[in-house]
């Protein structure tokens, strides 16, 4: 009886084709090979895997699949299997699926198309999920002393970007960045993000408070000023300021002269009644001797005014 061993052998030889040939062609292992040549199936793990490997076999010597398949099945019966052998290999060797072409393509298939439904999938969840908004300044229920500030942040960069209803341009990474004036005291500031379909948007308000630094009012110091007024009649005058001498010479009526003093100044008039004198424009008291002549000598300390 004609045996698939045979047929497949004779057709080998006929197409000169050595094992190791066939082997590298169809990724099945040498030995597997010798075993069918051989007729000897006992070796393989189960029925199913020398079918397997005599299918492609067949189909790479073209030669036809169900003919030799139909000698293999009543070859079977008359085969002795080694049933040592088979328990032994049963319990030596762990079951391994047979890496073949057509596994193999199915694989990259199932494997290929698991990667389709999941990016699908996740843009859906993008389409449909609100856009992100990260805001990195000014914080939340902030106090600041400045009128405009800067707000920065990131949200998705497919989004659009409005900051109290006016739209922002966002960066390619989604970065955006701008700057806002304030009003004194607290100001409520919403930044509102949507996806290009405008129906999902997030939004985020700052509560941002304004308070101006508050001015401090330098105090200027104002200069002491002596001032020399000549009434009634015309008078002579010696007047020293700072110890420099400003007037000594008959002065008129209505005449009127005014100095800034730092440290002391003195008089001397002929007539008391037709002199006045004013200490920031505060008048002061001459005093006169029993010839109406009067004299007045004053020194300044820290703004005081100590006059004899």
């Amino acid at each position: 009886m004609i045996t698939v061993g045979e047929v497949l052998k004779k057709q080998r030889e006929l197409l000169n084709k050595t094992l190791d040939e066939v082997s590298l062609d169809t990724k099945i292992q040498l030995r597997f090979l010798k075993y069918i040549e051989a007729n000897t199936f006992d070796r393989f793990d189960s029925d199913v895997y020398a079918q397997g490997f005599i299918k492609i076999y067949t189909n790479y010597l073209n030669l036809n699949e169900d003919r030799i398949l139909a000698i293999y099945r009543r070859s079977m019966p008359a085969q002795q299997p080694n049933k040592g052998r088979a328990r032994e290999t049963i319990k030596s060797r762990k079951i391994k699926l047979p890496v073949t072409p057509r596994l193999l393509a199915i694989l990259i298939s199932v494997s290929f198309l698991l990667g389709v439904l999941f990016y699908i999938g996740y843009q859906i969840y993008q389409f449909q999920s609100p856009p992100n908004i990260s805001i990195s300044t000014p914080t939340n229920e902030s106090t600041v002393e400045d009128e405009i500030i800067t707000i920065e942040g990131t949200t998705d960069k497919n989004s659009s970007l409005l900051i109290n209803d006016s739209p922002i341009e966002i960066s390619e990474d989604g970065s955006f960045k701008t700057d806002i004036s304030l009003n004194i005291g607290i100001n409520l500031i919403t930044i509102v993000a949507k996806k290009g379909n405008n129906t999902q948007e997030s939004v985020e308000t700052l509560k941002v408070t304004y308070t101006p630094p508050q001015e401090t009012e330098e105090e200027t110091q104002r200069p002491n000023t002596v001032k020399l007024s000549i009434i009634n009649s015309s008078v002579w005058i010696q007047l020293n300021v700072d110890k420099i001498n400003k007037l000594s010479q008959i002065l008129q009526v209505g005449n009127e002269y005014e100095y800034e003093v730092k440290e002391d100044f003195s008089l001397i008039t002929g007539k008391i009644g037709s002199t006045k004198i004013y200490f920031n424009d505060e008048e002061l008291n001459i005093p006169a001797n029993s010839n109406n002549v009067g004299s007045l000598s004053c020194q300044i300390n820290d703004n005081q005014i100590d006059c004899e």
